[in-house]
Parts: structure tokens; sequence; C-alpha cells
């Protein structure tokens, strides 16, 4: 159980909507392709401070996370304060290397979103941390990054057509792909969902499942993605470090995740290329601020999940209310207003009764989770 969770829904209150706003969704790991110039020399305080001070100036909201091994950054605002930040973090020492010289390099690093702001965040949290996403192995670096290919979302899309036998992995936490996820358009498949609560379980799954992993009757190409990319930096690799040189299959990543496919999406749909039922990506996007979930900019997605509670089709978000829990749970408007929603019986009657103290007790639920995980 966790303590803290991030909001699934926000009422806006700032001036985005009369003149622009949206969400940056950007990350660098120093060591990869382009490496930073002097990875020597990396001031993790000078880091902070800068992100800390610009994104204060500016009235930015979100949560950035800064370490040696480089940043993550999610941030709100208007179009003309990101417009600003953009180019103050352009000139920082720590975006040397990179070629960000038109608006569509910025825009494809930045990921700008356009339906979001600073009220999809509580606040403004910037850390220093050892990791810049918690991945769950110690000091781990990949030793050879150029071991995974990574693929545009155009290339991304004619994979996934290429070949029937193509194995597709979410790296996400269970309760996101529960909304959305990618097919295999030839045979229908949906892509594997690990049962992971936390990123971090991330590398359980895979060593409890590698033989399996390894032994899939399917040939070459094992392709993963997550929503904007960071998580698949580290565990794609140190899974295909761990599958190969037994397993022959080529491992690719989604560049920008599902964050910049569904923006190519939308571009190919405006320029009249393609249609919205020829999105391989199937629901919508879990993100983590105050909108929950994104999807095509013309709306009208299906939904692949149902409700938690009465079990009809629904892809609205809600959280369990058992104190100390928080898990994301798909609850259709009428059961919030009407039911008490809870992951399950058991959580209900161990983490409402507890002190504060004894809750975050592991339910029912999430312990058959775990349980699967390890099977």
């Amino acid at each position: 159980m966790v303590g803290t969770s991030d909001p699934v829904a926000f009422e806006c209150s700032c001036k985005a909507p009369e003149i622009g706003g949206a969400i940056l969704l950007f990350y660098r790991y120093f060591a990869a392709p382009p490496e930073l110039p002097d990875l020597q020399d990396i001031d993790v305080q000078e880091l902070y401070a800068f992100h800390s001070s610009v994104c204060e100036r500016l009235s930015l909201r979100g949560k950035i996370r800064v370490a040696s091994e480089g940043f993550n950054v999610t941030v709100g605002g208007t179009n003309d304060e990101l417009e600003a930040y953009k180019q103050e973090c352009i000139q920082h020492w720590s975006f040397a290397g990179l070629n960000l010289d038109t608006p569509a390099k910025r825009d494809k690093f930045f990921k700008p979103s356009a339906n979001g702001c600073a009220c999809a965040f509580e606040r403004l949290n910037v850390r220093i941390t050892s990791e810049i996403t918690p991945f769950g192995i110690t000091n781990y670096t990949p030793k050879d990054w150029g071991i995974v290919q990574t693929l545009t979302p155009a290339e991304f899309h004619e994979k996934c057509w290429a070949d029937s036998d193509n194995v597709l992995i979410d790296i996400r936490n269970h309760y996101e792909s529960r909304i959305g996820h990618f097919i295999n358009p030839k045979s229908g498949d949906k892509a594997i969902m690990p049962e992971v609560r936390r990123f971090s379980q991330f590398p359980l799954y895979v060593k409890t499942h590698l033989e399996d992993l390894q032994s899939l009757n399917r040939p070459t190409a094992i392709l993963t993605y997550c929503t904007g990319g960071i998580r698949c930096e580290k565990s794609v690799r140190w899974m295909a470090e761990r599958m190969q040189p037994k397993s022959k299959r080529t491992f690719y990543t989604l560049e920008g995740g599902i964050a910049a496919y569904l923006t190519w999406m939308d571009a190919e749909i405006q320029t009249g290329r393609k249609l919205p039922d020829d999105s391989l990506f199937r629901g919508r996007n879990y993100v983590f601020d105050g909108r929950g979930s994104v999807g095509l900019a013309g709306g009208g997605a299906v939904p692949v999940s149902e409700c938690h509670m009465c079990h009809r089709p629904s892809d609205r978000l809600s959280k369990c209310r058992s104190p100390g829990c928080h898990l994301v749970l798909v609850v259709c408007e009428d059961c919030e207003d009407c039911r008490d929603p809870r992951c399950c019986t058991s959580c209900s009657e161990k983490n409402s009764s507890q002190s504060p103290q004894t809750r975050r007790l592991l339910c029912s639920c999430e312990r058959e989770r775990e349980e699967r995980l390890r099977s």
C-alpha cells in the first residue's frame, strides 16, 4: 500500500483555458546517447536549484526529479510560461549535446500535451533522488545502450503490422494498462501486461517469468512501451541483457512512449492519412497528474475497462476509499455517487478500522496480485 498518490481529477482555476496551456513530459539520462559531454562534473544541487527557481518564477507546477544520472520532468503552465521554461532549459549545461534547434525537435523532446495546465498539479515538487525513476535495481546502468533499438511512433506502428508474431510488452503498472494498451493488429492480442503495482516490481516480474519470455514461440521482435519513454530506458535494456545471447530476439522501445504515439496519430488523423480506428493504442493513456488520463484529440475512445463496482464499460478513474490504500480504480459516475468504492472487502476491513500506525496492511486483492506476480 502507499500513503499518498496523485490526483485523478482537477478543476482549472487559472488563465490557461483562455490563452492556452499545456503539460510537458521530458527526461534525460546523461549516459545515454547523445551523452552529456562531461559526465564527471555533474552538480546535482545546481540542477535542483535551476529547476526550482525557474519554475517558481514562471508559476509552473509539477514533479521534477534530478539525480547524478539525469532528470525527469513533468510540469504544467500556460503556453507562454512553458515556452520561457524551455528556452532556459535549452541554454542550461544539462542540455548540452542535445539537438533542439527546430520547433519540431523541441516538441519531440519536451512532448507538450495541450489539454493541461499548472492546475493539474497540487504544487511544484522538485527533489534530488538516487534515481530519476525508481527501477528497483541498485546502481544499475545499462552495459550497452545500443542493445535496444528505439522506434519513432511511425516506425513502431509499422513494426506492429510487420509480423503477427511480434511480442508487445507493457512496462507500466497494472492500473495504468487496465484503461489503455496496445494490441497486435494482426492477431488482435493485447500486449503482455505484468501485474506490477510499482515500477520497482518489474525486475521481479522479469526474474520470475524469464524462462517463459525466452521460450515464447515467436521469432524475433519484442516491442515495449510506457507512458513517456523513461521507464523503458533501463528496464528493457536490463531485460535484454538477461535474455541475450540465449534469446535471438531483437528488442525495441517506443520513443516518447504512448504520449508521443498519440500525438503522432492525432497528426495523421488531422491530415487525413489515418482514421481514429487505425490507432493501435486502444482506450486511454493514464497520466500521473490531475488529468487522470488522456486520449486522442478527437475523443470518443471506446472504454477497454469496466467499472470496478457494476462491471459496465467505463474508463472513469477513482480511488479506493480505504485510508492508506489509494489504489486507482475504474468507477463509473453512478457507482461513485451511490456506492462506496473499495478495491476489495478485505481492504475495507483492514484499512478503515485500524489506527494510522497500523493502516496500509496488505489486503486480499493486493496479496493475490503479488502472489501471481511471483508465480
